[in-house]
């Protein structure tokens, strides 16, 4: 059985506001090291700095399957896209979606632009650049979000990022400057479809995209007006209300046609965005139960306590077996290897 190499990115300090979501990489890698330890797959795991540091790593290494863990880089979120066609350039087979995919849906005004080319709705809402000053005239009366349009696992939102406009507009402009000075990144402000969020999980088996049983986040204990969103909170901070609050049911309470209709639409926009191995599409659904796709996300979180891993649970897929399926995927895609499922010969009856 060939060795793989499990690389991930590196994090700042305890004392980096982001430090939750940035260092949960390592609950991702903790899942990744038991289910190859129960498969008897060699594994050696190595963090990554940068893209110097990858070039560095992987000429001196002799593994042709990478488990690509690397979400961003500290000094850059959007050079980690890149680790995918790189390690190709080695010789080396990644993963996870490729370096276009993760460009595209990680500029989620891009990856929008893109769906409504597609016919699939989005919210509706404007961009502001830095250094723009933010304007409401344009927008419909009613709920607006405002949220960074690089960033994942809800980082810059929290339940005062929910504004009413045009009411709200100085406060929406004191929002988006915040954002800027913390992220660097043009902002977002969409309306807030209020009533219900989905998250669909997706899985490529045998060359096919595969939706896992559809969950729905229960917001049932917020309280009326508290707005139903999943913030940096709800995600990462263990003790807060919002956290303990926001549980998710799968499958979704859906009609029998708005469940068919939501896996069409999750595959359609996996289409669009020309995902691969797995990702997570997020959508809401405003009060007559249409659907609007907030984010595809390639490579979402898959440790234990995540929506991916609850997703394969209610799907009778063992964790080992998604792992393998990877596995088997990337070395589908080296050059000149047949497709043998090959790792997938490790799995025990």
């Amino acid at each position: 059985m060939d060795d793989i190499l499990i690389l991930h990115n590196t994090f700042g300090p305890p004392d980096d506001p982001l430090y939750e979501s940035r260092a949960s990489v390592m609950d991702q890698v903790v899942m990744v090291e038991q289910s190859c330890r129960k498969l008897g797959i060699k594994y050696t795991v190595l963090g990554v700095e940068n893209l110097m540091h990858l070039i560095s790593i992987l000429k001196d290494r002799k593994e042709k399957i990478i488990f690509n863990l690397v979400e961003e880089f500290l000094e850059s979120l959007e050079q980690a896209s890149f680790v995918p066609v790189i390690c190709q350039a080695f010789g080396k087979s990644c993963t996870g979606n490729s370096t276009p995919a993760n460009i595209l849906a990680q500029n989620k005004c891009q990856t929008k632009s893109v769906l409504a080319g597609c016919g699939i709705a989005c919210p509706q809402g404007t961009v502001v650049l830095p250094g723009m000053k933010f304007e409401a005239d344009s927008l419909k009366q009613g709920a607006y979000i405002i949220k960074p349009a690089f960033c994942d696992g809800s980082e810059g939102i929290t339940a005062d990022s929910v504004v009413q406009l045009p009411a709200e507009t100085e406060k929406t402009q004191t929002l988006v400057e915040q954002l800027h000075g913390q992220f660097g990144h043009p902002v977002i402000v969409e309306q807030f479809i209020a009533a219900r969020e989905l998250n669909i999980s997706m899985l490529e088996r045998n060359g096919k995209a595969d939706v896992l049983p559809i969950a729905e986040i229960d917001f049932a204990a917020f309280a009326d007006g508290q707005p139903r969103v999943v913030d940096y909170s709800a995600k990462w901070k263990k003790d807060s209300f919002v956290y303990n609050n926001t549980p998710r049911k799968i499958p979704a309470d859906l009609s029998d046609d708005l469940y068919v209709r939501i896996e069409k639409l999750s595959i359609a926009a996996w289409d669009a965005i020309g995902c691969r191995d797995y990702a997570r599409v997020e959508f809401r659904l405003d009060e007559d139960d249409e659907p609007y796709i907030l984010e595809v996300n390639p490579n979402p979180d898959i440790s234990a306590d995540a929506g991916f891993a609850a997703a394969l649970a209610a799907a009778g897929i063992p964790y080992e077996q998604f792992i393998l399926t990877l596995l088997d995927n990337a070395n589908h895609r080296l050059k000149g290897f047949s497709y043998e499922n090959k790792y997938s010969k490790s799995l025990p009856c």
